[in-house]
């Protein structure tokens, strides 16, 4: 196994440990929400917070990993009608791919210098932590998208 792909395996394990860490912590706030409102007439003010960031961050790591395992929706309707084209469209859809994750990656950083300093209204956190989820889960998809077009390319060398 080349070191591109034990990067790719490794950091698709760690991304799920999150995925999986965030969405237990997500349920345990909101549960604790729903029993604080409904038997104490009151609840917690940073639990809505908490769970919108973790949601977020779920949804980009969760991109980043199904990128990995070529789980993402696609619109198939060419590759249906004529399977010899799929040879044409995967590398042009992974090349598209790469260019957002890399425009992810640029503008999430820039993001973060604006956001940085600024602190969440109910947990008073800096947002920086928030908004480092894009550019994070952007290169985990870059790395993903290198070890698979790089796969293929040897694949194919081979053929």
């Amino acid at each position: 196994m080349k070191i591109i792909e034990k990067v790719s395996y490794w950091l698709d394990y760690v991304t799920r440990l999150f995925i999986v860490t965030f969405l237990g912590v997500m349920t345990i706030a909101l549960t604790a929400q729903i029993i604080a409102r409904s038997v104490f007439q009151g609840g917690f003010v940073w639990t809505d917070e908490l769970s919108r960031f973790l949601m977020v961050a779920l949804i980009f790591l969760g991109a980043a990993s199904a990128t990995r395992d070529n789980t993402h929706i696609t619109v198939s309707v060419l590759e249906d009608l004529k399977p010899s084209v799929r040879k044409w469209l995967a590398p042009i859809q992974w090349l598209a791919m790469l260019l957002y994750a890399v425009i992810l990656v640029i503008v999430g950083i820039e993001t973060l210098r604006i956001v940085g300093p600024q602190q969440s209204v109910n947990m008073q956190m800096s947002m920086g932590i928030v908004y480092s989820v894009f550019p994070v889960s952007a290169f985990i998809m870059i790395v993903h998208l290198l070890t698979k077009i790089k796969k293929e390319t040897r694949e194919d060398q081979e053929r």
